[in-house]
């Protein structure tokens, strides 16, 4: 590259007084211009540099190695977290549990395939009725965990032992006559960014594929409580991104040709497999619904803030959502009961006034849906009585991509940044993944991250409603 003496940027009449090395001055000029910052002149340029190196830069060494020298988010959340708060005031919570649905009457299949695949809800009523004992639903889903993932390459871990330690705990506590309630004794997976004591956490990654975190993550705690049994860490993509793993890349059930896709793809292809029935995802931007549209599951993106996330490997702390893949709504809905509620330990999470959505008057709903939206849906909405009124974006889907992307990128790189100066990026499964856009986020401005969140604050609707997959669904 050539620098121009005679542009003018140097304020100096007297040549004596420009740098002796020129060049010098040509590779800052290079790197204002990939901040954005060209408009400076060459004496304005030296005058940053000399303030950066006595000033600005020991000040960051000296902070990096207080709150960035460890990776992933967990020992220092940041305290730039979105309120997810509407308004200040305070509304009185009402009933913490819903209004299950009966399934009274529910037998025992004779078949082992047919109770893999068996509701939520029909598993904790054969449990209940003590038809069949945890331990026994354990070591029919380890024993198809095993079968199949040599396929579908979906689970990390086995927790065998700790699997039939909690079921015989389930199992003796009905002995007593304590029944916790419909996930008592009901076998599950976690994605492996979720932290577990004494089991690997590995974030889907060979940098971190030993890695045991002494952590017991509140989701998990949560799940606990209820009585269900853990039976497996399962997939996450590297580091939270797309399918691709240290141990190879996840495989759609209904066609193992295909891919997973999105980060939560264990939890997906192990529900859709009936290898669990239920697990528990986590989703940025997409890693919950994508993977579950693509295997044919039903999952659950919560609002921000419903479900805690204290113990899990922390992307976006203002992004960051957790919650349940399943295989029907009303799974997803017991689940989530049992793992909504304050964090205390999280800044983000609250407690949510939520309507018993068993019985939610649909009538009463209104749903808006854009040009785009997939009709079929919206037809069956309409043929339930649901509300439907058309409405368009005053923003594109690419303008809201970016800008989460933007603010995705800077939040992971701040909870990654030891990871990327050790060039632990170059060992990652796919560099044109997170390797990439990590290094341009090196590059941004804290200014354009600060005017990029004011532009994301106003994507958000305030008054309680929720735009989704084309659909609008206001209560």
């Amino acid at each position: 590259m050539e620098c121009d003496k005679g542009s003018g940027k140097f304020e100096s009449k007297n040549h004596s007084e420009w740098p002796e090395n020129i060049s010098h001055v040509c590779r800052l000029q290079s790197g204002f211009e990939l901040l954005d910052a060209g408009f400076f002149n060459d004496s304005k340029m030296l005058e940053i540099e000399k303030g950066a190196k006595e000033l600005s830069i020991p000040i960051i060494r000296a902070n990096r190695k207080l709150i960035a020298s460890v990776n992933g988010g967990l020992h220092n959340p940041s305290h730039l977290v979105f309120n997810p708060e509407w308004s200040h005031e305070k509304t009185q919570l009402t009933s913490k549990t819903f209004s299950y649905p009966s399934v009274s009457g529910v037998q025992r299949p004779k078949s082992e395939e047919d109770i893999a695949f068996m509701s939520i809800l029909e598993l904790g009523h054969l449990i209940k009725t003590k038809q069949i004992t945890s331990e026994e639903l354990v070591g029919i889903f380890l024993k198809r965990l095993k079968r199949y993932n040599p396929v579908l390459e979906s689970v990390v871990t086995f927790t065998e032992e700790l699997a039939y330690k909690q079921a015989k705990e389930a199992d003796q506590l009905l002995a007593k006559g304590v029944y916790l309630g419909p996930l008592h004794g009901i076998p599950y997976g976690l994605k492996d960014i979720i932290a577990v004591p004494k089991y690997k956490t590995t974030w889907g990654s060979k940098s971190f594929k030993d890695q045991v975190l002494e952590i017991e993550a509140w989701v998990y705690k949560r799940l606990k409580y209820a009585g269900a049994v853990l039976v497996a860490k399962l997939v996450t993509g590297s580091l939270a991104y797309d399918d691709i793993w240290f141990g190879g890349r996840t495989r759609n059930p209904w066609n193992i040709e295909e891919y997973s896709t999105g980060s939560s793809a264990g939890p997906a292809a192990c529900t859709s497999a009936g290898m669990v029935p239920f697990a528990i995802g986590s989703e940025t931007a997409g890693s919950i619904t994508y993977p579950a549209a693509r295997c044919g599951v039903t999952a659950l993106c919560p609002t921000f803030g419903t479900v805690g996330r204290t113990g899990v490997l922390s992307l976006s702390d203002s992004l960051d959502k957790l919650g349940p893949f399943c295989r029907s709504a009303a799974d997803c809905t017991i689940v989530l009961d049992a793992i909504r509620g304050k964090d205390p330990d999280d800044i983000s999470s609250r407690d949510i006034n939520l309507l018993d959505p068993f019985s939610v008057d649909i009538t009463k709903l209104t749903v808006g849906y854009i040009d785009d939206a997939e009709m079929e849906v919206v037809h069956v909405l309409q043929s339930k009585g649901v509300n439907m009124i058309p409405f368009k974006l005053n923003y594109t889907v690419e303008s809201a991509q970016g800008i989460l992307n933007f603010t995705m990128d800077v939040d992971m790189l701040a909870h990654f940044d030891e990871w990327q100066r050790s060039g632990l990026d170059d060992e990652y499964e796919a560099q044109d993944q997170w390797p990439l856009e990590l290094r341009r986020a090196r590059v941004i401005p804290a200014v354009d991250y600060i005017q990029v969140s004011h532009c994301q604050s106003n994507y958000y609707c305030t008054d309680g409603s929720l735009l989704y997959h084309g659909l609008l669904l206001s209560f």
